[in-house]
């Protein structure tokens, strides 16, 4: 993150949201991320318009690999301003990055009409018109792009491929050359160029490109060696194209696995839902155990078992799960109050609290967290300190009873 744009933004912020927003900037320039994005969270629950403090925090969940928390954060930001160009860029590419065309498609349109001289961005808009099969539009972007930057590689290699798949060689293979001239160590451009020579029929030069490719990093791309095949093939080498067939039939075969274990996990999710809607939590935890197997990084699937586990008063279990969450998604409220009842139903009271200050200040506006922590402190014996707790779980939910019983019961004391 910019240090200097946050400053800047520091200086826009509203004087009661400042210190916040202040002290995640310190703690981030400290690399305490975790303590960082509750700051810049607290920042956004006291002034919700602060867009660089959603930047910062998807900055810092994009850092610790968390993309699903970051791209929430960015399509946070691009609500209050749509026409912001780190957050439209960032959210493109993590839709591109994650094959998301259709998803990234406005969000470049918009960044191509506001930043219309960036070859990057109308090289990656081309992309998405070539993925769509919108082949005009695709070429009119590849080509705006390398009047920008005649030396662009994504611009160079999208077009030669494109052209070269539309059958006009003559014009795609310069431009295939001129990328792998421009990047030798990236696999993509030999791939590309081995694979339109193959459409050539010049096979020898095609196995040069597609082996070195191979080499480079293209060597867990089934596609690499289905064209590979193709080369040998056309220079009559049986044993070799064998050789690449089934190395294509491998990698295919993984990749077909790891597609068809996905759906498992979405197959295993629902059935969990519809086990713990019939109240037989135990199967519920088989199945989302199955899918954390897979997914081990997810952090909804770690705060559900937490919470399901806390149901059935395994607290040690819950704790560690939603710990885990909490390790993967540090800002997210819920998982902080789900630690806090875990912790208070061990009679782990000071932390707790603890959990439960920091649910209330990503939090402001939920009663139960303020009504938890008002009894967790009336335990500790800080009867000032619980009424104005449940005073606070009073205003936000004034219909609720139990909250105004709390509240006249401490008062009473």
């Amino acid at each position: 993150m910019n240090v200097l744009l946050l400053a800047f933004a520091l200086v826009q912020a509203a004087p009661d949201c400042g210190k916040h927003f202040s002290a995640g900037l310190q703690e981030y320039q400290r690399k305490d991320l975790s303590k960082a994005l509750i700051s810049f969270r607290t920042a956004v629950q006291c002034d919700p318009r602060q867009v660089q403090a959603y930047l910062a925090i998807a900055d810092i969940y994009a850092e610790r690999g968390n993309e699903g928390e970051a791209l929430t954060a960015l399509l946070q930001a691009l609500q209050i301003e749509p026409k912001n160009v780190l957050a439209l860029r960032a959210a493109s590419n993590l839709y591109l990055r994650n094959d998301q065309h259709r998803k990234a498609l406005p969000l470049l349109e918009t960044l191509a009409d506001v930043t219309p001289k960036s070859a990057d961005v109308h090289a990656d808009l081309a992309a998405v018109y070539a993925a769509s099969g919108d082949h005009n539009r695709a070429e009119t972007e590849f080509r705006r792009a390398l009047e920008l930057q005649a030396d662009y590689f994504p611009a160079l290699a999208g077009l030669g491929n494109l052209l070269a798949r539309a059958g006009d060689d003559a014009a795609a293979m310069p431009l295939l050359r001129k990328a792998v001239q421009l990047q030798p160590q990236a696999y993509e451009g030999h791939f590309l160029l081995g694979s339109a020579l193959n459409r050539s029929s010049q096979f020898e030069e095609a196995r040069t490109e597609l082996e070195q490719a191979a080499k480079l990093g293209g060597g867990d791309d089934p596609r690499v060696f289905y064209q590979l095949a193709r080369a040998w093939a056309g220079l009559g080498k049986t044993p070799e194209r064998k050789a690449a067939l089934a190395k294509f039939s491998e990698l295919a075969k993984k990749q077909k696995d790891d597609d068809e274990l996905q759906r498992k996990v979405a197959v295993w999710i629902d059935e969990a839902r519809a086990l713990l809607h019939a109240g037989d939590l135990e199967k519920a935890i088989a199945r989302l155990e199955l899918a954390r197997e897979t997914k081990p990084g997810d952090a909804t699937l770690l705060f559900r078992l937490a919470g399901l586990n806390f149901d059935l008063q395994r607290y040690d279990a819950a704790r560690e799960y939603v710990q885990a969450a909490i390790s993967i998604s540090p800002a997210t409220w819920l998982y902080h109050y789900l630690l806090g009842l875990v912790e208070r139903s061990a009679n782990h009271l000071t932390d707790a609290r603890e959990s439960l200050e920091t649910a209330a200040k990503l939090q402001s506006t939920e009663a139960p967290v303020f009504n938890t922590l008002g009894e967790v402190l009336l335990e500790q014996g800080e009867r000032q300190a619980a009424i104005a707790a449940f005073e606070k779980a009073v205003k936000l939910a004034p219909d609720d009873t139990n909250f105004r019983k709390n509240l006249e019961s401490a008062r009473g004391k």
